[in-house]
């Protein structure tokens, strides 16, 4: 019994006009203080319950005085329904189909706790279909090794930059020890950056110990500076391997724009 009361509050009866209903199958005709006491509704609720399963095609009543109420054939109420049902599915299907798209929207969320900032990274770089850029401290590039060798091995092109020794295996991985020390000195944080397709970036400042904080994002404008700025690094590794960190030092020492912008956060 319950169950068959459940379905029918399932497809439109409410629980009172699938209580009543269930009732006049029982015992029929019958008035509406019979239909009450067997179905355990209040009084106050029953003719509008009654009311109701007569709008739905589910009982007829007689036109006396008092008024009886019986049930219309279960068969027939359910092909009804099963009737009204299938048109208003056939309306969404052809009516959904026709609601246009919402242009993408560009997304910033705020990035709170290492694990977090991890995870997310993970997301981007599994998400991955055509390039990954890359700029990682040591701790971050371990625990993002599997992931960033699973993407490689589905054709992605990787490009990872690391402020130190690492083990990973890329094809493409730079050494950016000589770069990493400035921003570790201004902020106090490790800086990681995961640029994802040149769609996504996730930016962490990292410290298990400190706290960490980061964003993920597909602001294009954002994306873009990201990516410029692992280039940035990346370039100016090779370019000290070309003249030499020496030259390279003194040029920092005695140009005052580059000194200030190494000094300054």
């Amino acid at each position: 019994m319950n169950n068959m009361i459940l379905n029918l509050t399932q497809i439109g009866f409410t629980s009172y006009e699938a209580k009543a209903y269930f009732a006049l199958l029982q015992k029929h005709p019958a008035i509406g203080y019979e239909i009450s006491k067997l179905s355990r509704i209040p009084t106050s609720k029953i003719y509008e319950a009654l009311t109701g399963l007569v709008r739905k095609g589910a009982i007829i009543c007689s036109a006396t005085e008092p008024t009886y109420y019986s049930p219309v054939d279960p068969e027939i109420v359910l092909q009804k329904i099963e009737k009204e049902y299938r048109s208003k599915i056939s309306g969404l299907r052809d009516g959904l189909k026709q609601i246009p798209a919402i242009p993408d929207m560009d997304i910033t969320w705020n990035l709170a706790e290492y694990p977090v900032i991890v995870e997310k990274m993970i997301e981007a770089i599994g998400s991955a279909s055509e390039f990954l850029l890359l700029s990682l401290f040591p701790e971050e590039a371990e625990q993002l090794k599997e992931v960033i060798h699973h993407a490689e091995n589905r054709k992605v092109r990787v490009i990872v930059g690391v402020f130190g020794d690492s083990s990973l295996a890329c094809k493409e991985v730079i050494n950016l020890q000589s770069c990493g020390f400035t921003s570790v000195k201004r902020i106090g944080k490790r800086l990681n950056v995961v640029v994802s397709d040149a769609k996504e970036v996730v930016i962490g400042e990292m410290d298990r110990t400190t706290g960490s904080k980061g964003i993920w994002t597909t602001n294009p404008s954002i994306v873009l500076t990201a990516k410029e700025y692992i280039k940035h690094d990346i370039w100016g590794h090779f370019l000290i391997d070309a003249i030499g960190d020496t030259a390279f030092q003194d040029m920092c020492s005695t140009n005052k724009t580059l000194s200030y912008l190494i000094r300054n956060r």
